[in-house]
């Protein structure tokens, strides 16, 4: 009897056209159970971590596949990361470099048809026999990895053909799905840069109020107290009111030479006048007029290669440079009880760089930990400062070896002098 007439007589017995329409069209069966499942999976797309499991646990049961496994492709580094498996694989490996063409990875393939490579290799070692790319027009967006095993033999490929129209929507709904848990960790990270921002605001706010109350309203104060003693010796004694004037006359010079530091330090004249190298050494030259630490350095070594003089175009970028330098140095000044500290800046083509290195204790722990914590927020400042202008900032220490900080800012202004070199040494203490 003819497959056609079987078919027609089974609509009689839906049980007896579930039977035959599984033994004669199981590709129409699979793309049936296929499209149940992405339906479902539509559905889900909100979250990444529902939607692989869901996929990878539905494409494991209707195949009875031993193992599934769902990869997510970097783009920027050409490689498959392992997102997501069910069952399992044959080795351990989550990351398989793509060392293919593009168009190498359509559709459903066979791991062994496709071209000698890394990739190939690497699904070779994992025991996947089937593969099926998420494409995305031409984009690669992930890969499904199946295998089944000796005593259970893959179906044929032709029963992948219902991946051919499902792999397009069910990319989408995973790229989909990625961008959203992006977006939101993107979110997470701003909340938190917010917060740490505002930290250090108020920390900055409390260190100036200190420096207000402790400092200039207690001598003015004592101006006070020295100015009614005088308005009362005014007639009496002639002389001492003198002597008071004259003390009240220098408290009032010494009381602007403090004003003046407070404000260079919020945002130094010299900067603004002569630039980042020369507001850098009037730093430097001021701190052996504060009362510094007993484990503060001996000396500070600078170097600067590349400035000869020349200004960065962008004042706020020169700025930020200025106080990243001054921060880490402050910070090793501080904490490092180092004997000697080396700073060198290089202003390159197309970035600004910035190496601070002690000789000292080294962090207690990770920079990262430390960020945002009392007593460590001058870390959190160098890290917003770099990141505002797409900048890196890295942390190089361990115990007993000391701390280098390097913080590379990009910049669209070459120098115009890159092997010119200045070196200063700034003496702390004998």
């Amino acid at each position: 009897m003819a497959l056609g007439s079987l078919l027609g007589l089974a609509c009689l017995f839906p049980s007896l056209e579930a039977f035959l329409e599984q033994r004669f069209q199981p590709e129409r069966v699979l793309g049936r159970q296929l499209l149940a499942m992405y339906s479902q999976a539509v559905r889900q797309t909100a979250d990444l971590d529902t939607l692989l499991p869901y996929v990878a646990g539905s494409l494991r049961q209707h195949l009875a596949a031993r193992n599934v496994s769902m990869w997510l492709y970097q783009a920027d580094e050409r490689l498959l990361v392992l997102a997501h498996d069910e069952g399992t694989l044959a080795a351990d490996l989550v990351e398989l470099p793509v060392d293919l063409p593009p168009d190498s990875l359509l559709g459903a393939q066979t791991v062994s048809d496709l071209p000698e490579s890394a990739l190939r290799q690497g699904l070779l070692l994992l025991g996947v026999e089937r593969v099926v790319a998420l494409n995305l027009q031409a984009e690669l967006v992930g890969l499904i990895a199946l295998s089944w095993g000796a005593d259970e033999p893959p179906p044929p490929l032709g029963a992948f053909r219902a991946f051919d129209w499902l792999t397009g929507p069910l990319a989408l709904a995973v790229k989909n799905a990625r961008l959203i848990a992006e977006l939101a960790d993107t979110l997470d990270k701003l909340q938190l840069a917010y917060r740490r921002t505002i930290d250090a605001q108020e920390e900055e706010r409390r260190n100036l109020a200190v420096e207000l109350h402790d400092d200039i309203l207690s001598r003015l104060t004592t101006m006070g107290l020295t100015l009614s003693q005088s308005q009362r010796q005014l007639a009496a004694d002639p002389a001492n009111f003198q002597i008071c004037l004259e003390t009240l006359s220098q408290e009032t010079r010494n009381l602007n030479a403090r004003l003046r530091e407070i404000t260079q330090g919020l945002h130094p004249a010299v900067l603004t006048d002569l630039g980042l190298i020369a507001a850098l050494q009037a730093y430097m030259d001021s701190l052996s007029k504060h009362v510094l630490p007993a484990t503060a350095p001996r000396t500070i070594d600078v170097t600067a290669q590349g400035f000869d003089g020349a200004r960065l175009a962008d004042l706020k970028l020169e700025r930020d440079v200025y106080y990243i330098t001054r921060q880490a140095l402050d910070n090793a000044i501080k904490h490092a009880q180092a004997e000697q500290i080396f700073i060198h800046l290089r202003w390159r083509d197309d970035a600004v760089t910035v190496t601070v290195q002690d000789t000292g204790v080294g962090l207690k722990a990770a920079p990262e930990l430390l960020m945002g914590q009392q007593g460590h927020l001058g870390l959190l400042s160098l890290q917003e400062r770099t990141l505002a202008w797409g900048g890196r900032l890295s942390f190089q220490t361990g115990s007993g070896q000391g701390t280098t900080v390097y913080a590379r800012l990009p910049v669209d202004q070459a120098s115009t002098n890159p092997g010119h070199l200045q070196a200063f040494t700034h003496y702390l203490r004998n």
